[in-house]
This record gives structure tokens, C-alpha cells and sequence, in this order.
């Protein structure tokens, strides 16, 4: 094997290449079993011809090398000009999650068929987790598909060997895949954003969980800071309208900065009812820890309007998200070329990514 190969490579499509360029930059910091290649931004090339159909190029070398491909569900619906510019700019990207997973099936076909020797996807956010069972309708159970299990087969069977996703949204997602799944914890990454930024005011903070789907989310927050737990009770009452029956938490709210946890903010409704019941009960400050900011309609001034402040991931992009001061995105890129390393040299996850303690101090000795 002669020194220009290189068996590990990071590819990337548009809407996810300036955490690529992060993560190629944290994983320079070690050593990499089989070597990395360089990172080439223009490795991917994805348009749309005249009548929409996906139109999809894989521009490197991949033959018998390891495929780390990162693919966001921001993407580009038209077609763009090529001959003005080597890529589409960032306000041509909308979040869109069926034609996302039609370019990532495409692309893991091309990486299939040019010999990559492994596929790993690596998606922070996947569409279509929430649709894990027939959902019920006025207590009956409707005649729906199981989407999360039907996009599963179709990554397989695209050629995907491997899928890494941050925050599932259930943890048994896993079981609809026969091939790899590797599930990363955003806890480290609050907890971190905790530490830096919330000790001082630490004896006022309550972690609440906005239903009783995220009571374990919350609860491990609580345990770690050894503060307080709120959970909000809410029911629903009808298809698609829910109402809040009341806080369960063993001490006041009064003068409280209240901390909610969950791991998707779509139309921003559950945040914004929690809130109002927990000011009713005399908290001050509101914060929500959600990882994956889908944001629909108009959510993100809904939250602003509410005083809510949102601290999120880059799993999927806000374009617009300098007009929004109560928005704060965190860097995902560490944890992300963490889970490659372990991956790409045998090493455990767990230990390095879910054991909060052990993640510091591995962050703390990393090479600068």
C-alpha cells in the first residue's frame, strides 16, 4: 500500500460543509487507523436538472476506502448555476426531509457502485423518527406506514453499512436497522454549555421535562447538577391539540430559571405551553435545551415572542438565524469526530462519548 492512499475519507454535501470542515479539523488532532485523506469541500456535486430529478456526481477517488459521508436534510430543490459558481449559497438551502433522503439513497448507491469499501452516513438529524408506530386517530388506530422503519430499509438498501444520528429520538430506532447504529447523547454537549454558562445562577435552575416523553432527558440533567426536576403534565385531547393539567415538581418555582429538555422544537407549541405554565407558577426565566431545531412556520418568532431562549444544534441550519437573539447554535463538531475516531480505530463509544466525566477530561488532553 503505498503512502498516497489513504484509507479514511470525509465527504460532504452542501448544507453540512462547514461542520465537515470542523470535524476534518478535529480529527487531524489524531491518529487515524489507515490514514485520512484530505478534505476536498467540492468532493460532492449535487444539482437538479430542468424537471427536478436529483442530478448527483461523486467527484474523488472513494475506491476501496472508508466513507464517512455527512449529509444534512438542508438542500438545494433547484437547480443552480454551475457556471457562476462551483456551489449553491446558503440562502438557497431550505429544509426539506424526503428530498434530503432521496439524494442521500443516491449517494450511497454512487459510493456503492465506485467501490467504497465501507458506507457510514452520517446524519445529526434524520426525518421521519416521530412516525415510529401506526399512529391512532380519535382512539383507532389508522391505516399509516411505519415511516421510520420504511426509511430504515431504504438506507440500507442504498448501501449505508453504518449510521451515526445525534439524539434519537427513541432509542429503539436501532431494532429497524439490521445494519450499524450508532445513537450520540447530547447530554455532554448541555452539560458542557451548563458548565460554561450557567454556574453562576446555578441555585436557581429547575430541569424540566415538557412532557412525560422526556422525563428521563431531564432527569439526567437534574442528576448530574444535582438540581431540582419539574415534569409538565400534559395530555392530549384531541388530534393535534394538547393541554397542560398541571407541574410535577416537589418544591416553588418562584424567581426560577427553568431549563426544558427535549430533543426536537418543531412548531415550537409544546415549548411554548410548558412555559406558560410554568410562569403561572413563578418561574422568571425560561431556557429550552432541544437538539433538533426543525422550526416550522412561523416557531422561531413564536419563541421570541414567548421570551423563550432556544440553545440548539447545528443539526440542521437556521439560515436566518441572526435575527433571532434568543437562538444560540452549538458546535456538534467534537462529539461528531469523536464517534469516527472510535469507529475508524476500535475503540468504544461509550467510554468516550455518554460517560460526561471521561468526555471532559479526553477533551481536555486532545491536542490543541
Amino acid at each position: 500500500m503505498g503512502d498516497e492512499f489513504k484509507k479514511v475519507i470525509l465527504l460532504a454535501d452542501y448544507g453540512s460543509l462547514s461542520l465537515a470542515e470542523r470535524v476534518y479539523a478535529e480529527l487531524l488532532k489524531r491518529e487515524i487507523y489507515g490514514g485520512l485523506t484530505p478534505f476536498n469541500p467540492d468532493g460532492l456535486f449535487i444539482n437538479r436538472f430542468k424537471d427536478g430529478e436529483i442530478d448527483e456526481n461523486i467527484v474523488c477517488n472513494i475506491r476501496g476506502r472508508d466513507v464517512f459521508l455527512l449529509k444534512s436534510f438542508n438542500i438545494c430543490p433547484v437547480s443552480w448555476d454551475k457556471t457562476q459558481m462551483k456551489r449553491p449559497g446558503l440562502d438557497m438551502l431550505v429544509y426539506e426531509s424526503s428530498g434530503g433522503y432521496a439524494e442521500l439513497f443516491m449517494l450511497n448507491d454512487a459510493l456503492k457502485k465506485n467501490g467504497a469499501s465501507t458506507i457510514t452516513n452520517v446524519l445529526p438529524y434524520m426525518p421521519y423518527q416521530r412516525q415510529d408506530r401506526r399512529a391512532k386517530r380519535e382512539g383507532k388506530r389508522t391505516r399509516s406506514p411505519i415511516s421510520a422503519k420504511v426509511y430504515a430499509k431504504k438506507t440500507e438498501a442504498s448501501g449505508a453499512n453504518m449510521v451515526i444520528n445525534l439524539d434519537p429520538h427513541f432509542k429503539q430506532i436501532e431494532g429497524f436497522y439490521d445494519i450499524g447504529f450508532e445513537g450520540l447523547d447530547s447530554f455532554v454537549i448541555y452539560a458542557e454549555y451548563t458548565e460554561k454558562n450557567l454556574t453562576n445562577g446555578m441555585e436557581r435552575i429547575v430541569f424540566v421535562a415538557p412532557d412525560h416523553g422526556s422525563a428521563e432527558r431531564a432527569s439526567d440533567y437534574a442528576t448530574y447538577f444535582k438540581r431540582p426536576l419539574a415534569i409538565v403534565d400534559k395530555r392530549r385531547v384531541k388530534p393535534g391539540v394538547s393541554e397542560v393539567r398541571g407541574i410535577i415538581v416537589d418544591q416553588s418555582l418562584h424567581d426560577s430559571h427553568c431549563i426544558l429538555t427535549d430533543d426536537i422544537v418543531d412548531g415550537g407549541g409544546t415549548l411554548i405551553e410548558a412555559a406558560k405554565a410554568l410562569r403561572a407558577k413563578g418561574a422568571k426565566d425560561i431556557t429550552a435545551f432541544c437538539t433538533h431545531p426543525v422550526l416550522s412556520g412561523t416557531a422561531k418568532d413564536k419563541l421570541l415572542n414567548e421570551n423563550i431562549k432556544l440553545i440548539t444544534t447545528e443539526s440542521i441550519l437556521i439560515p436566518d438565524k441572526d435575527k433571532y437573539p434568543n437562538i444560540n447554535v452549538l458546535d456538534i463538531s467534537y462529539p461528531i469526530a469523536q464517534a469516527i475516531w472510535c469507529i475508524t480505530n476500535g475503540k468504544s463509544i461509550s467510554q468516550h462519548l455518554f460517560d460526561y466525566d471521561r468526555y471532559k477530561a479526553t477533551r481536555a488532553a486532545a491536542k490543541p
